[in-house]
């Protein structure tokens, strides 16, 4: 359906994407917001060096059962684990999507075999979520606006594609301190329909009722943010954030040198 009166908006700064939401918010009686990369950011550079001491933990918990894996080779399994499950998605869904529980059952059964138990999963789960959340950071600006949203009394929402379930990303938007300004968290994890294909937003917005003409969506990604919600005529915002990309890229040459010289180690850390 093409909606003529709805666009997307870019900005190139935090604090300009701010004040356009505050001058907009009149106007909307819902807000939804992306989670990674909108809301809260991480200190490194790729998300997924997070798994690389998941994987170390799994292999540790192996050699207590007396079964030798390196921590390589843990990792090896969890990605062709978690490929296989998108693939697998792909052939019914739009989204290639993953859930977390799902393949890392998977993973874990695979490596502990009759080893296995729903303990052991709570455990990496636990450790996943403990180094995701010590990594993540709200962005200030965008946490004054939800606060004041709230105020307001709008309805706010987090939307995001990540393989993490809805009750994964609660625990981390708990343990952030943002958690209470949302009235629900939604996960492509959970339903495999995302915001890359459109499918999210319908999806949304028959599960709370919302109008669509007062339904404004905050996001970093011109398609899944920007265009696929003005598809469903949603009103957008997306941040290209300038800063970030330089602090990233700050952050991951920090890290390379720290191949060869220690002391960039505490560069990257700061």
């Amino acid at each position: 359906m093409n909606y003529p009166n709805v666009s997307s908006h870019t900005y190139y700064t935090i604090n300009q994407l701010v004040a356009a939401g505050r001058s907009m918010a009149s106007a909307y009686q819902t807000v939804s917001f992306d989670l990674f990369d909108t809301l809260l950011i991480r200190r490194i550079h790729d998300p997924d060096l997070v798994k690389r001491p998941v994987a170390r933990y799994i292999s540790a918990l192996a050699s207590q059962g007396k079964r030798k894996i390196s921590w390589q080779t843990v990792q090896k399994i969890r990605d062709e684990t978690e490929k296989a499950q998108r693939l697998e998605t792909g052939r019914t869904y739009e989204d290639q999507e993953a859930c977390y529980p799902v393949f890392m059952e998977q993973t874990l059964r695979g490596i502990f075999g009759s080893d296995y138990t729903d303990d052991l999963l709570n455990k990496v789960t636990n450790y996943e979520l403990h180094m995701e959340s010590s990594m993540l950071i709200p962005r200030a600006p965008l946490l004054e606006l939800v606060k004041e949203l709230h105020l307001q009394g709008k309805r706010l929402f987090v939307i995001s594609d990540v393989y993490l379930p809805a009750i994964h990303l609660k625990i981390l938007l708990d343990r952030a301190g943002i958690l209470p300004y949302f009235e629900d968290v939604i996960s492509s994890a959970d339903t495999f329909l995302a915001k890359a294909s459109g499918r999210a937003f319908p999806l949304v917005q028959k599960k709370f009722q919302i109008d669509e003409k007062t339904w404004l969506h905050i996001g970093d990604n011109p398609i899944s943010d920007g265009l696929r919600p003005v598809e469903s005529g949603i009103t957008s915002l997306v941040l290209k954030d300038s800063d970030e990309k330089f602090r990233k890229a700050l952050i991951k040459r920090y890290h390379n040198y720290s191949k060869g010289r220690p002391f960039y180690r505490g560069r990257a850390l700061q």
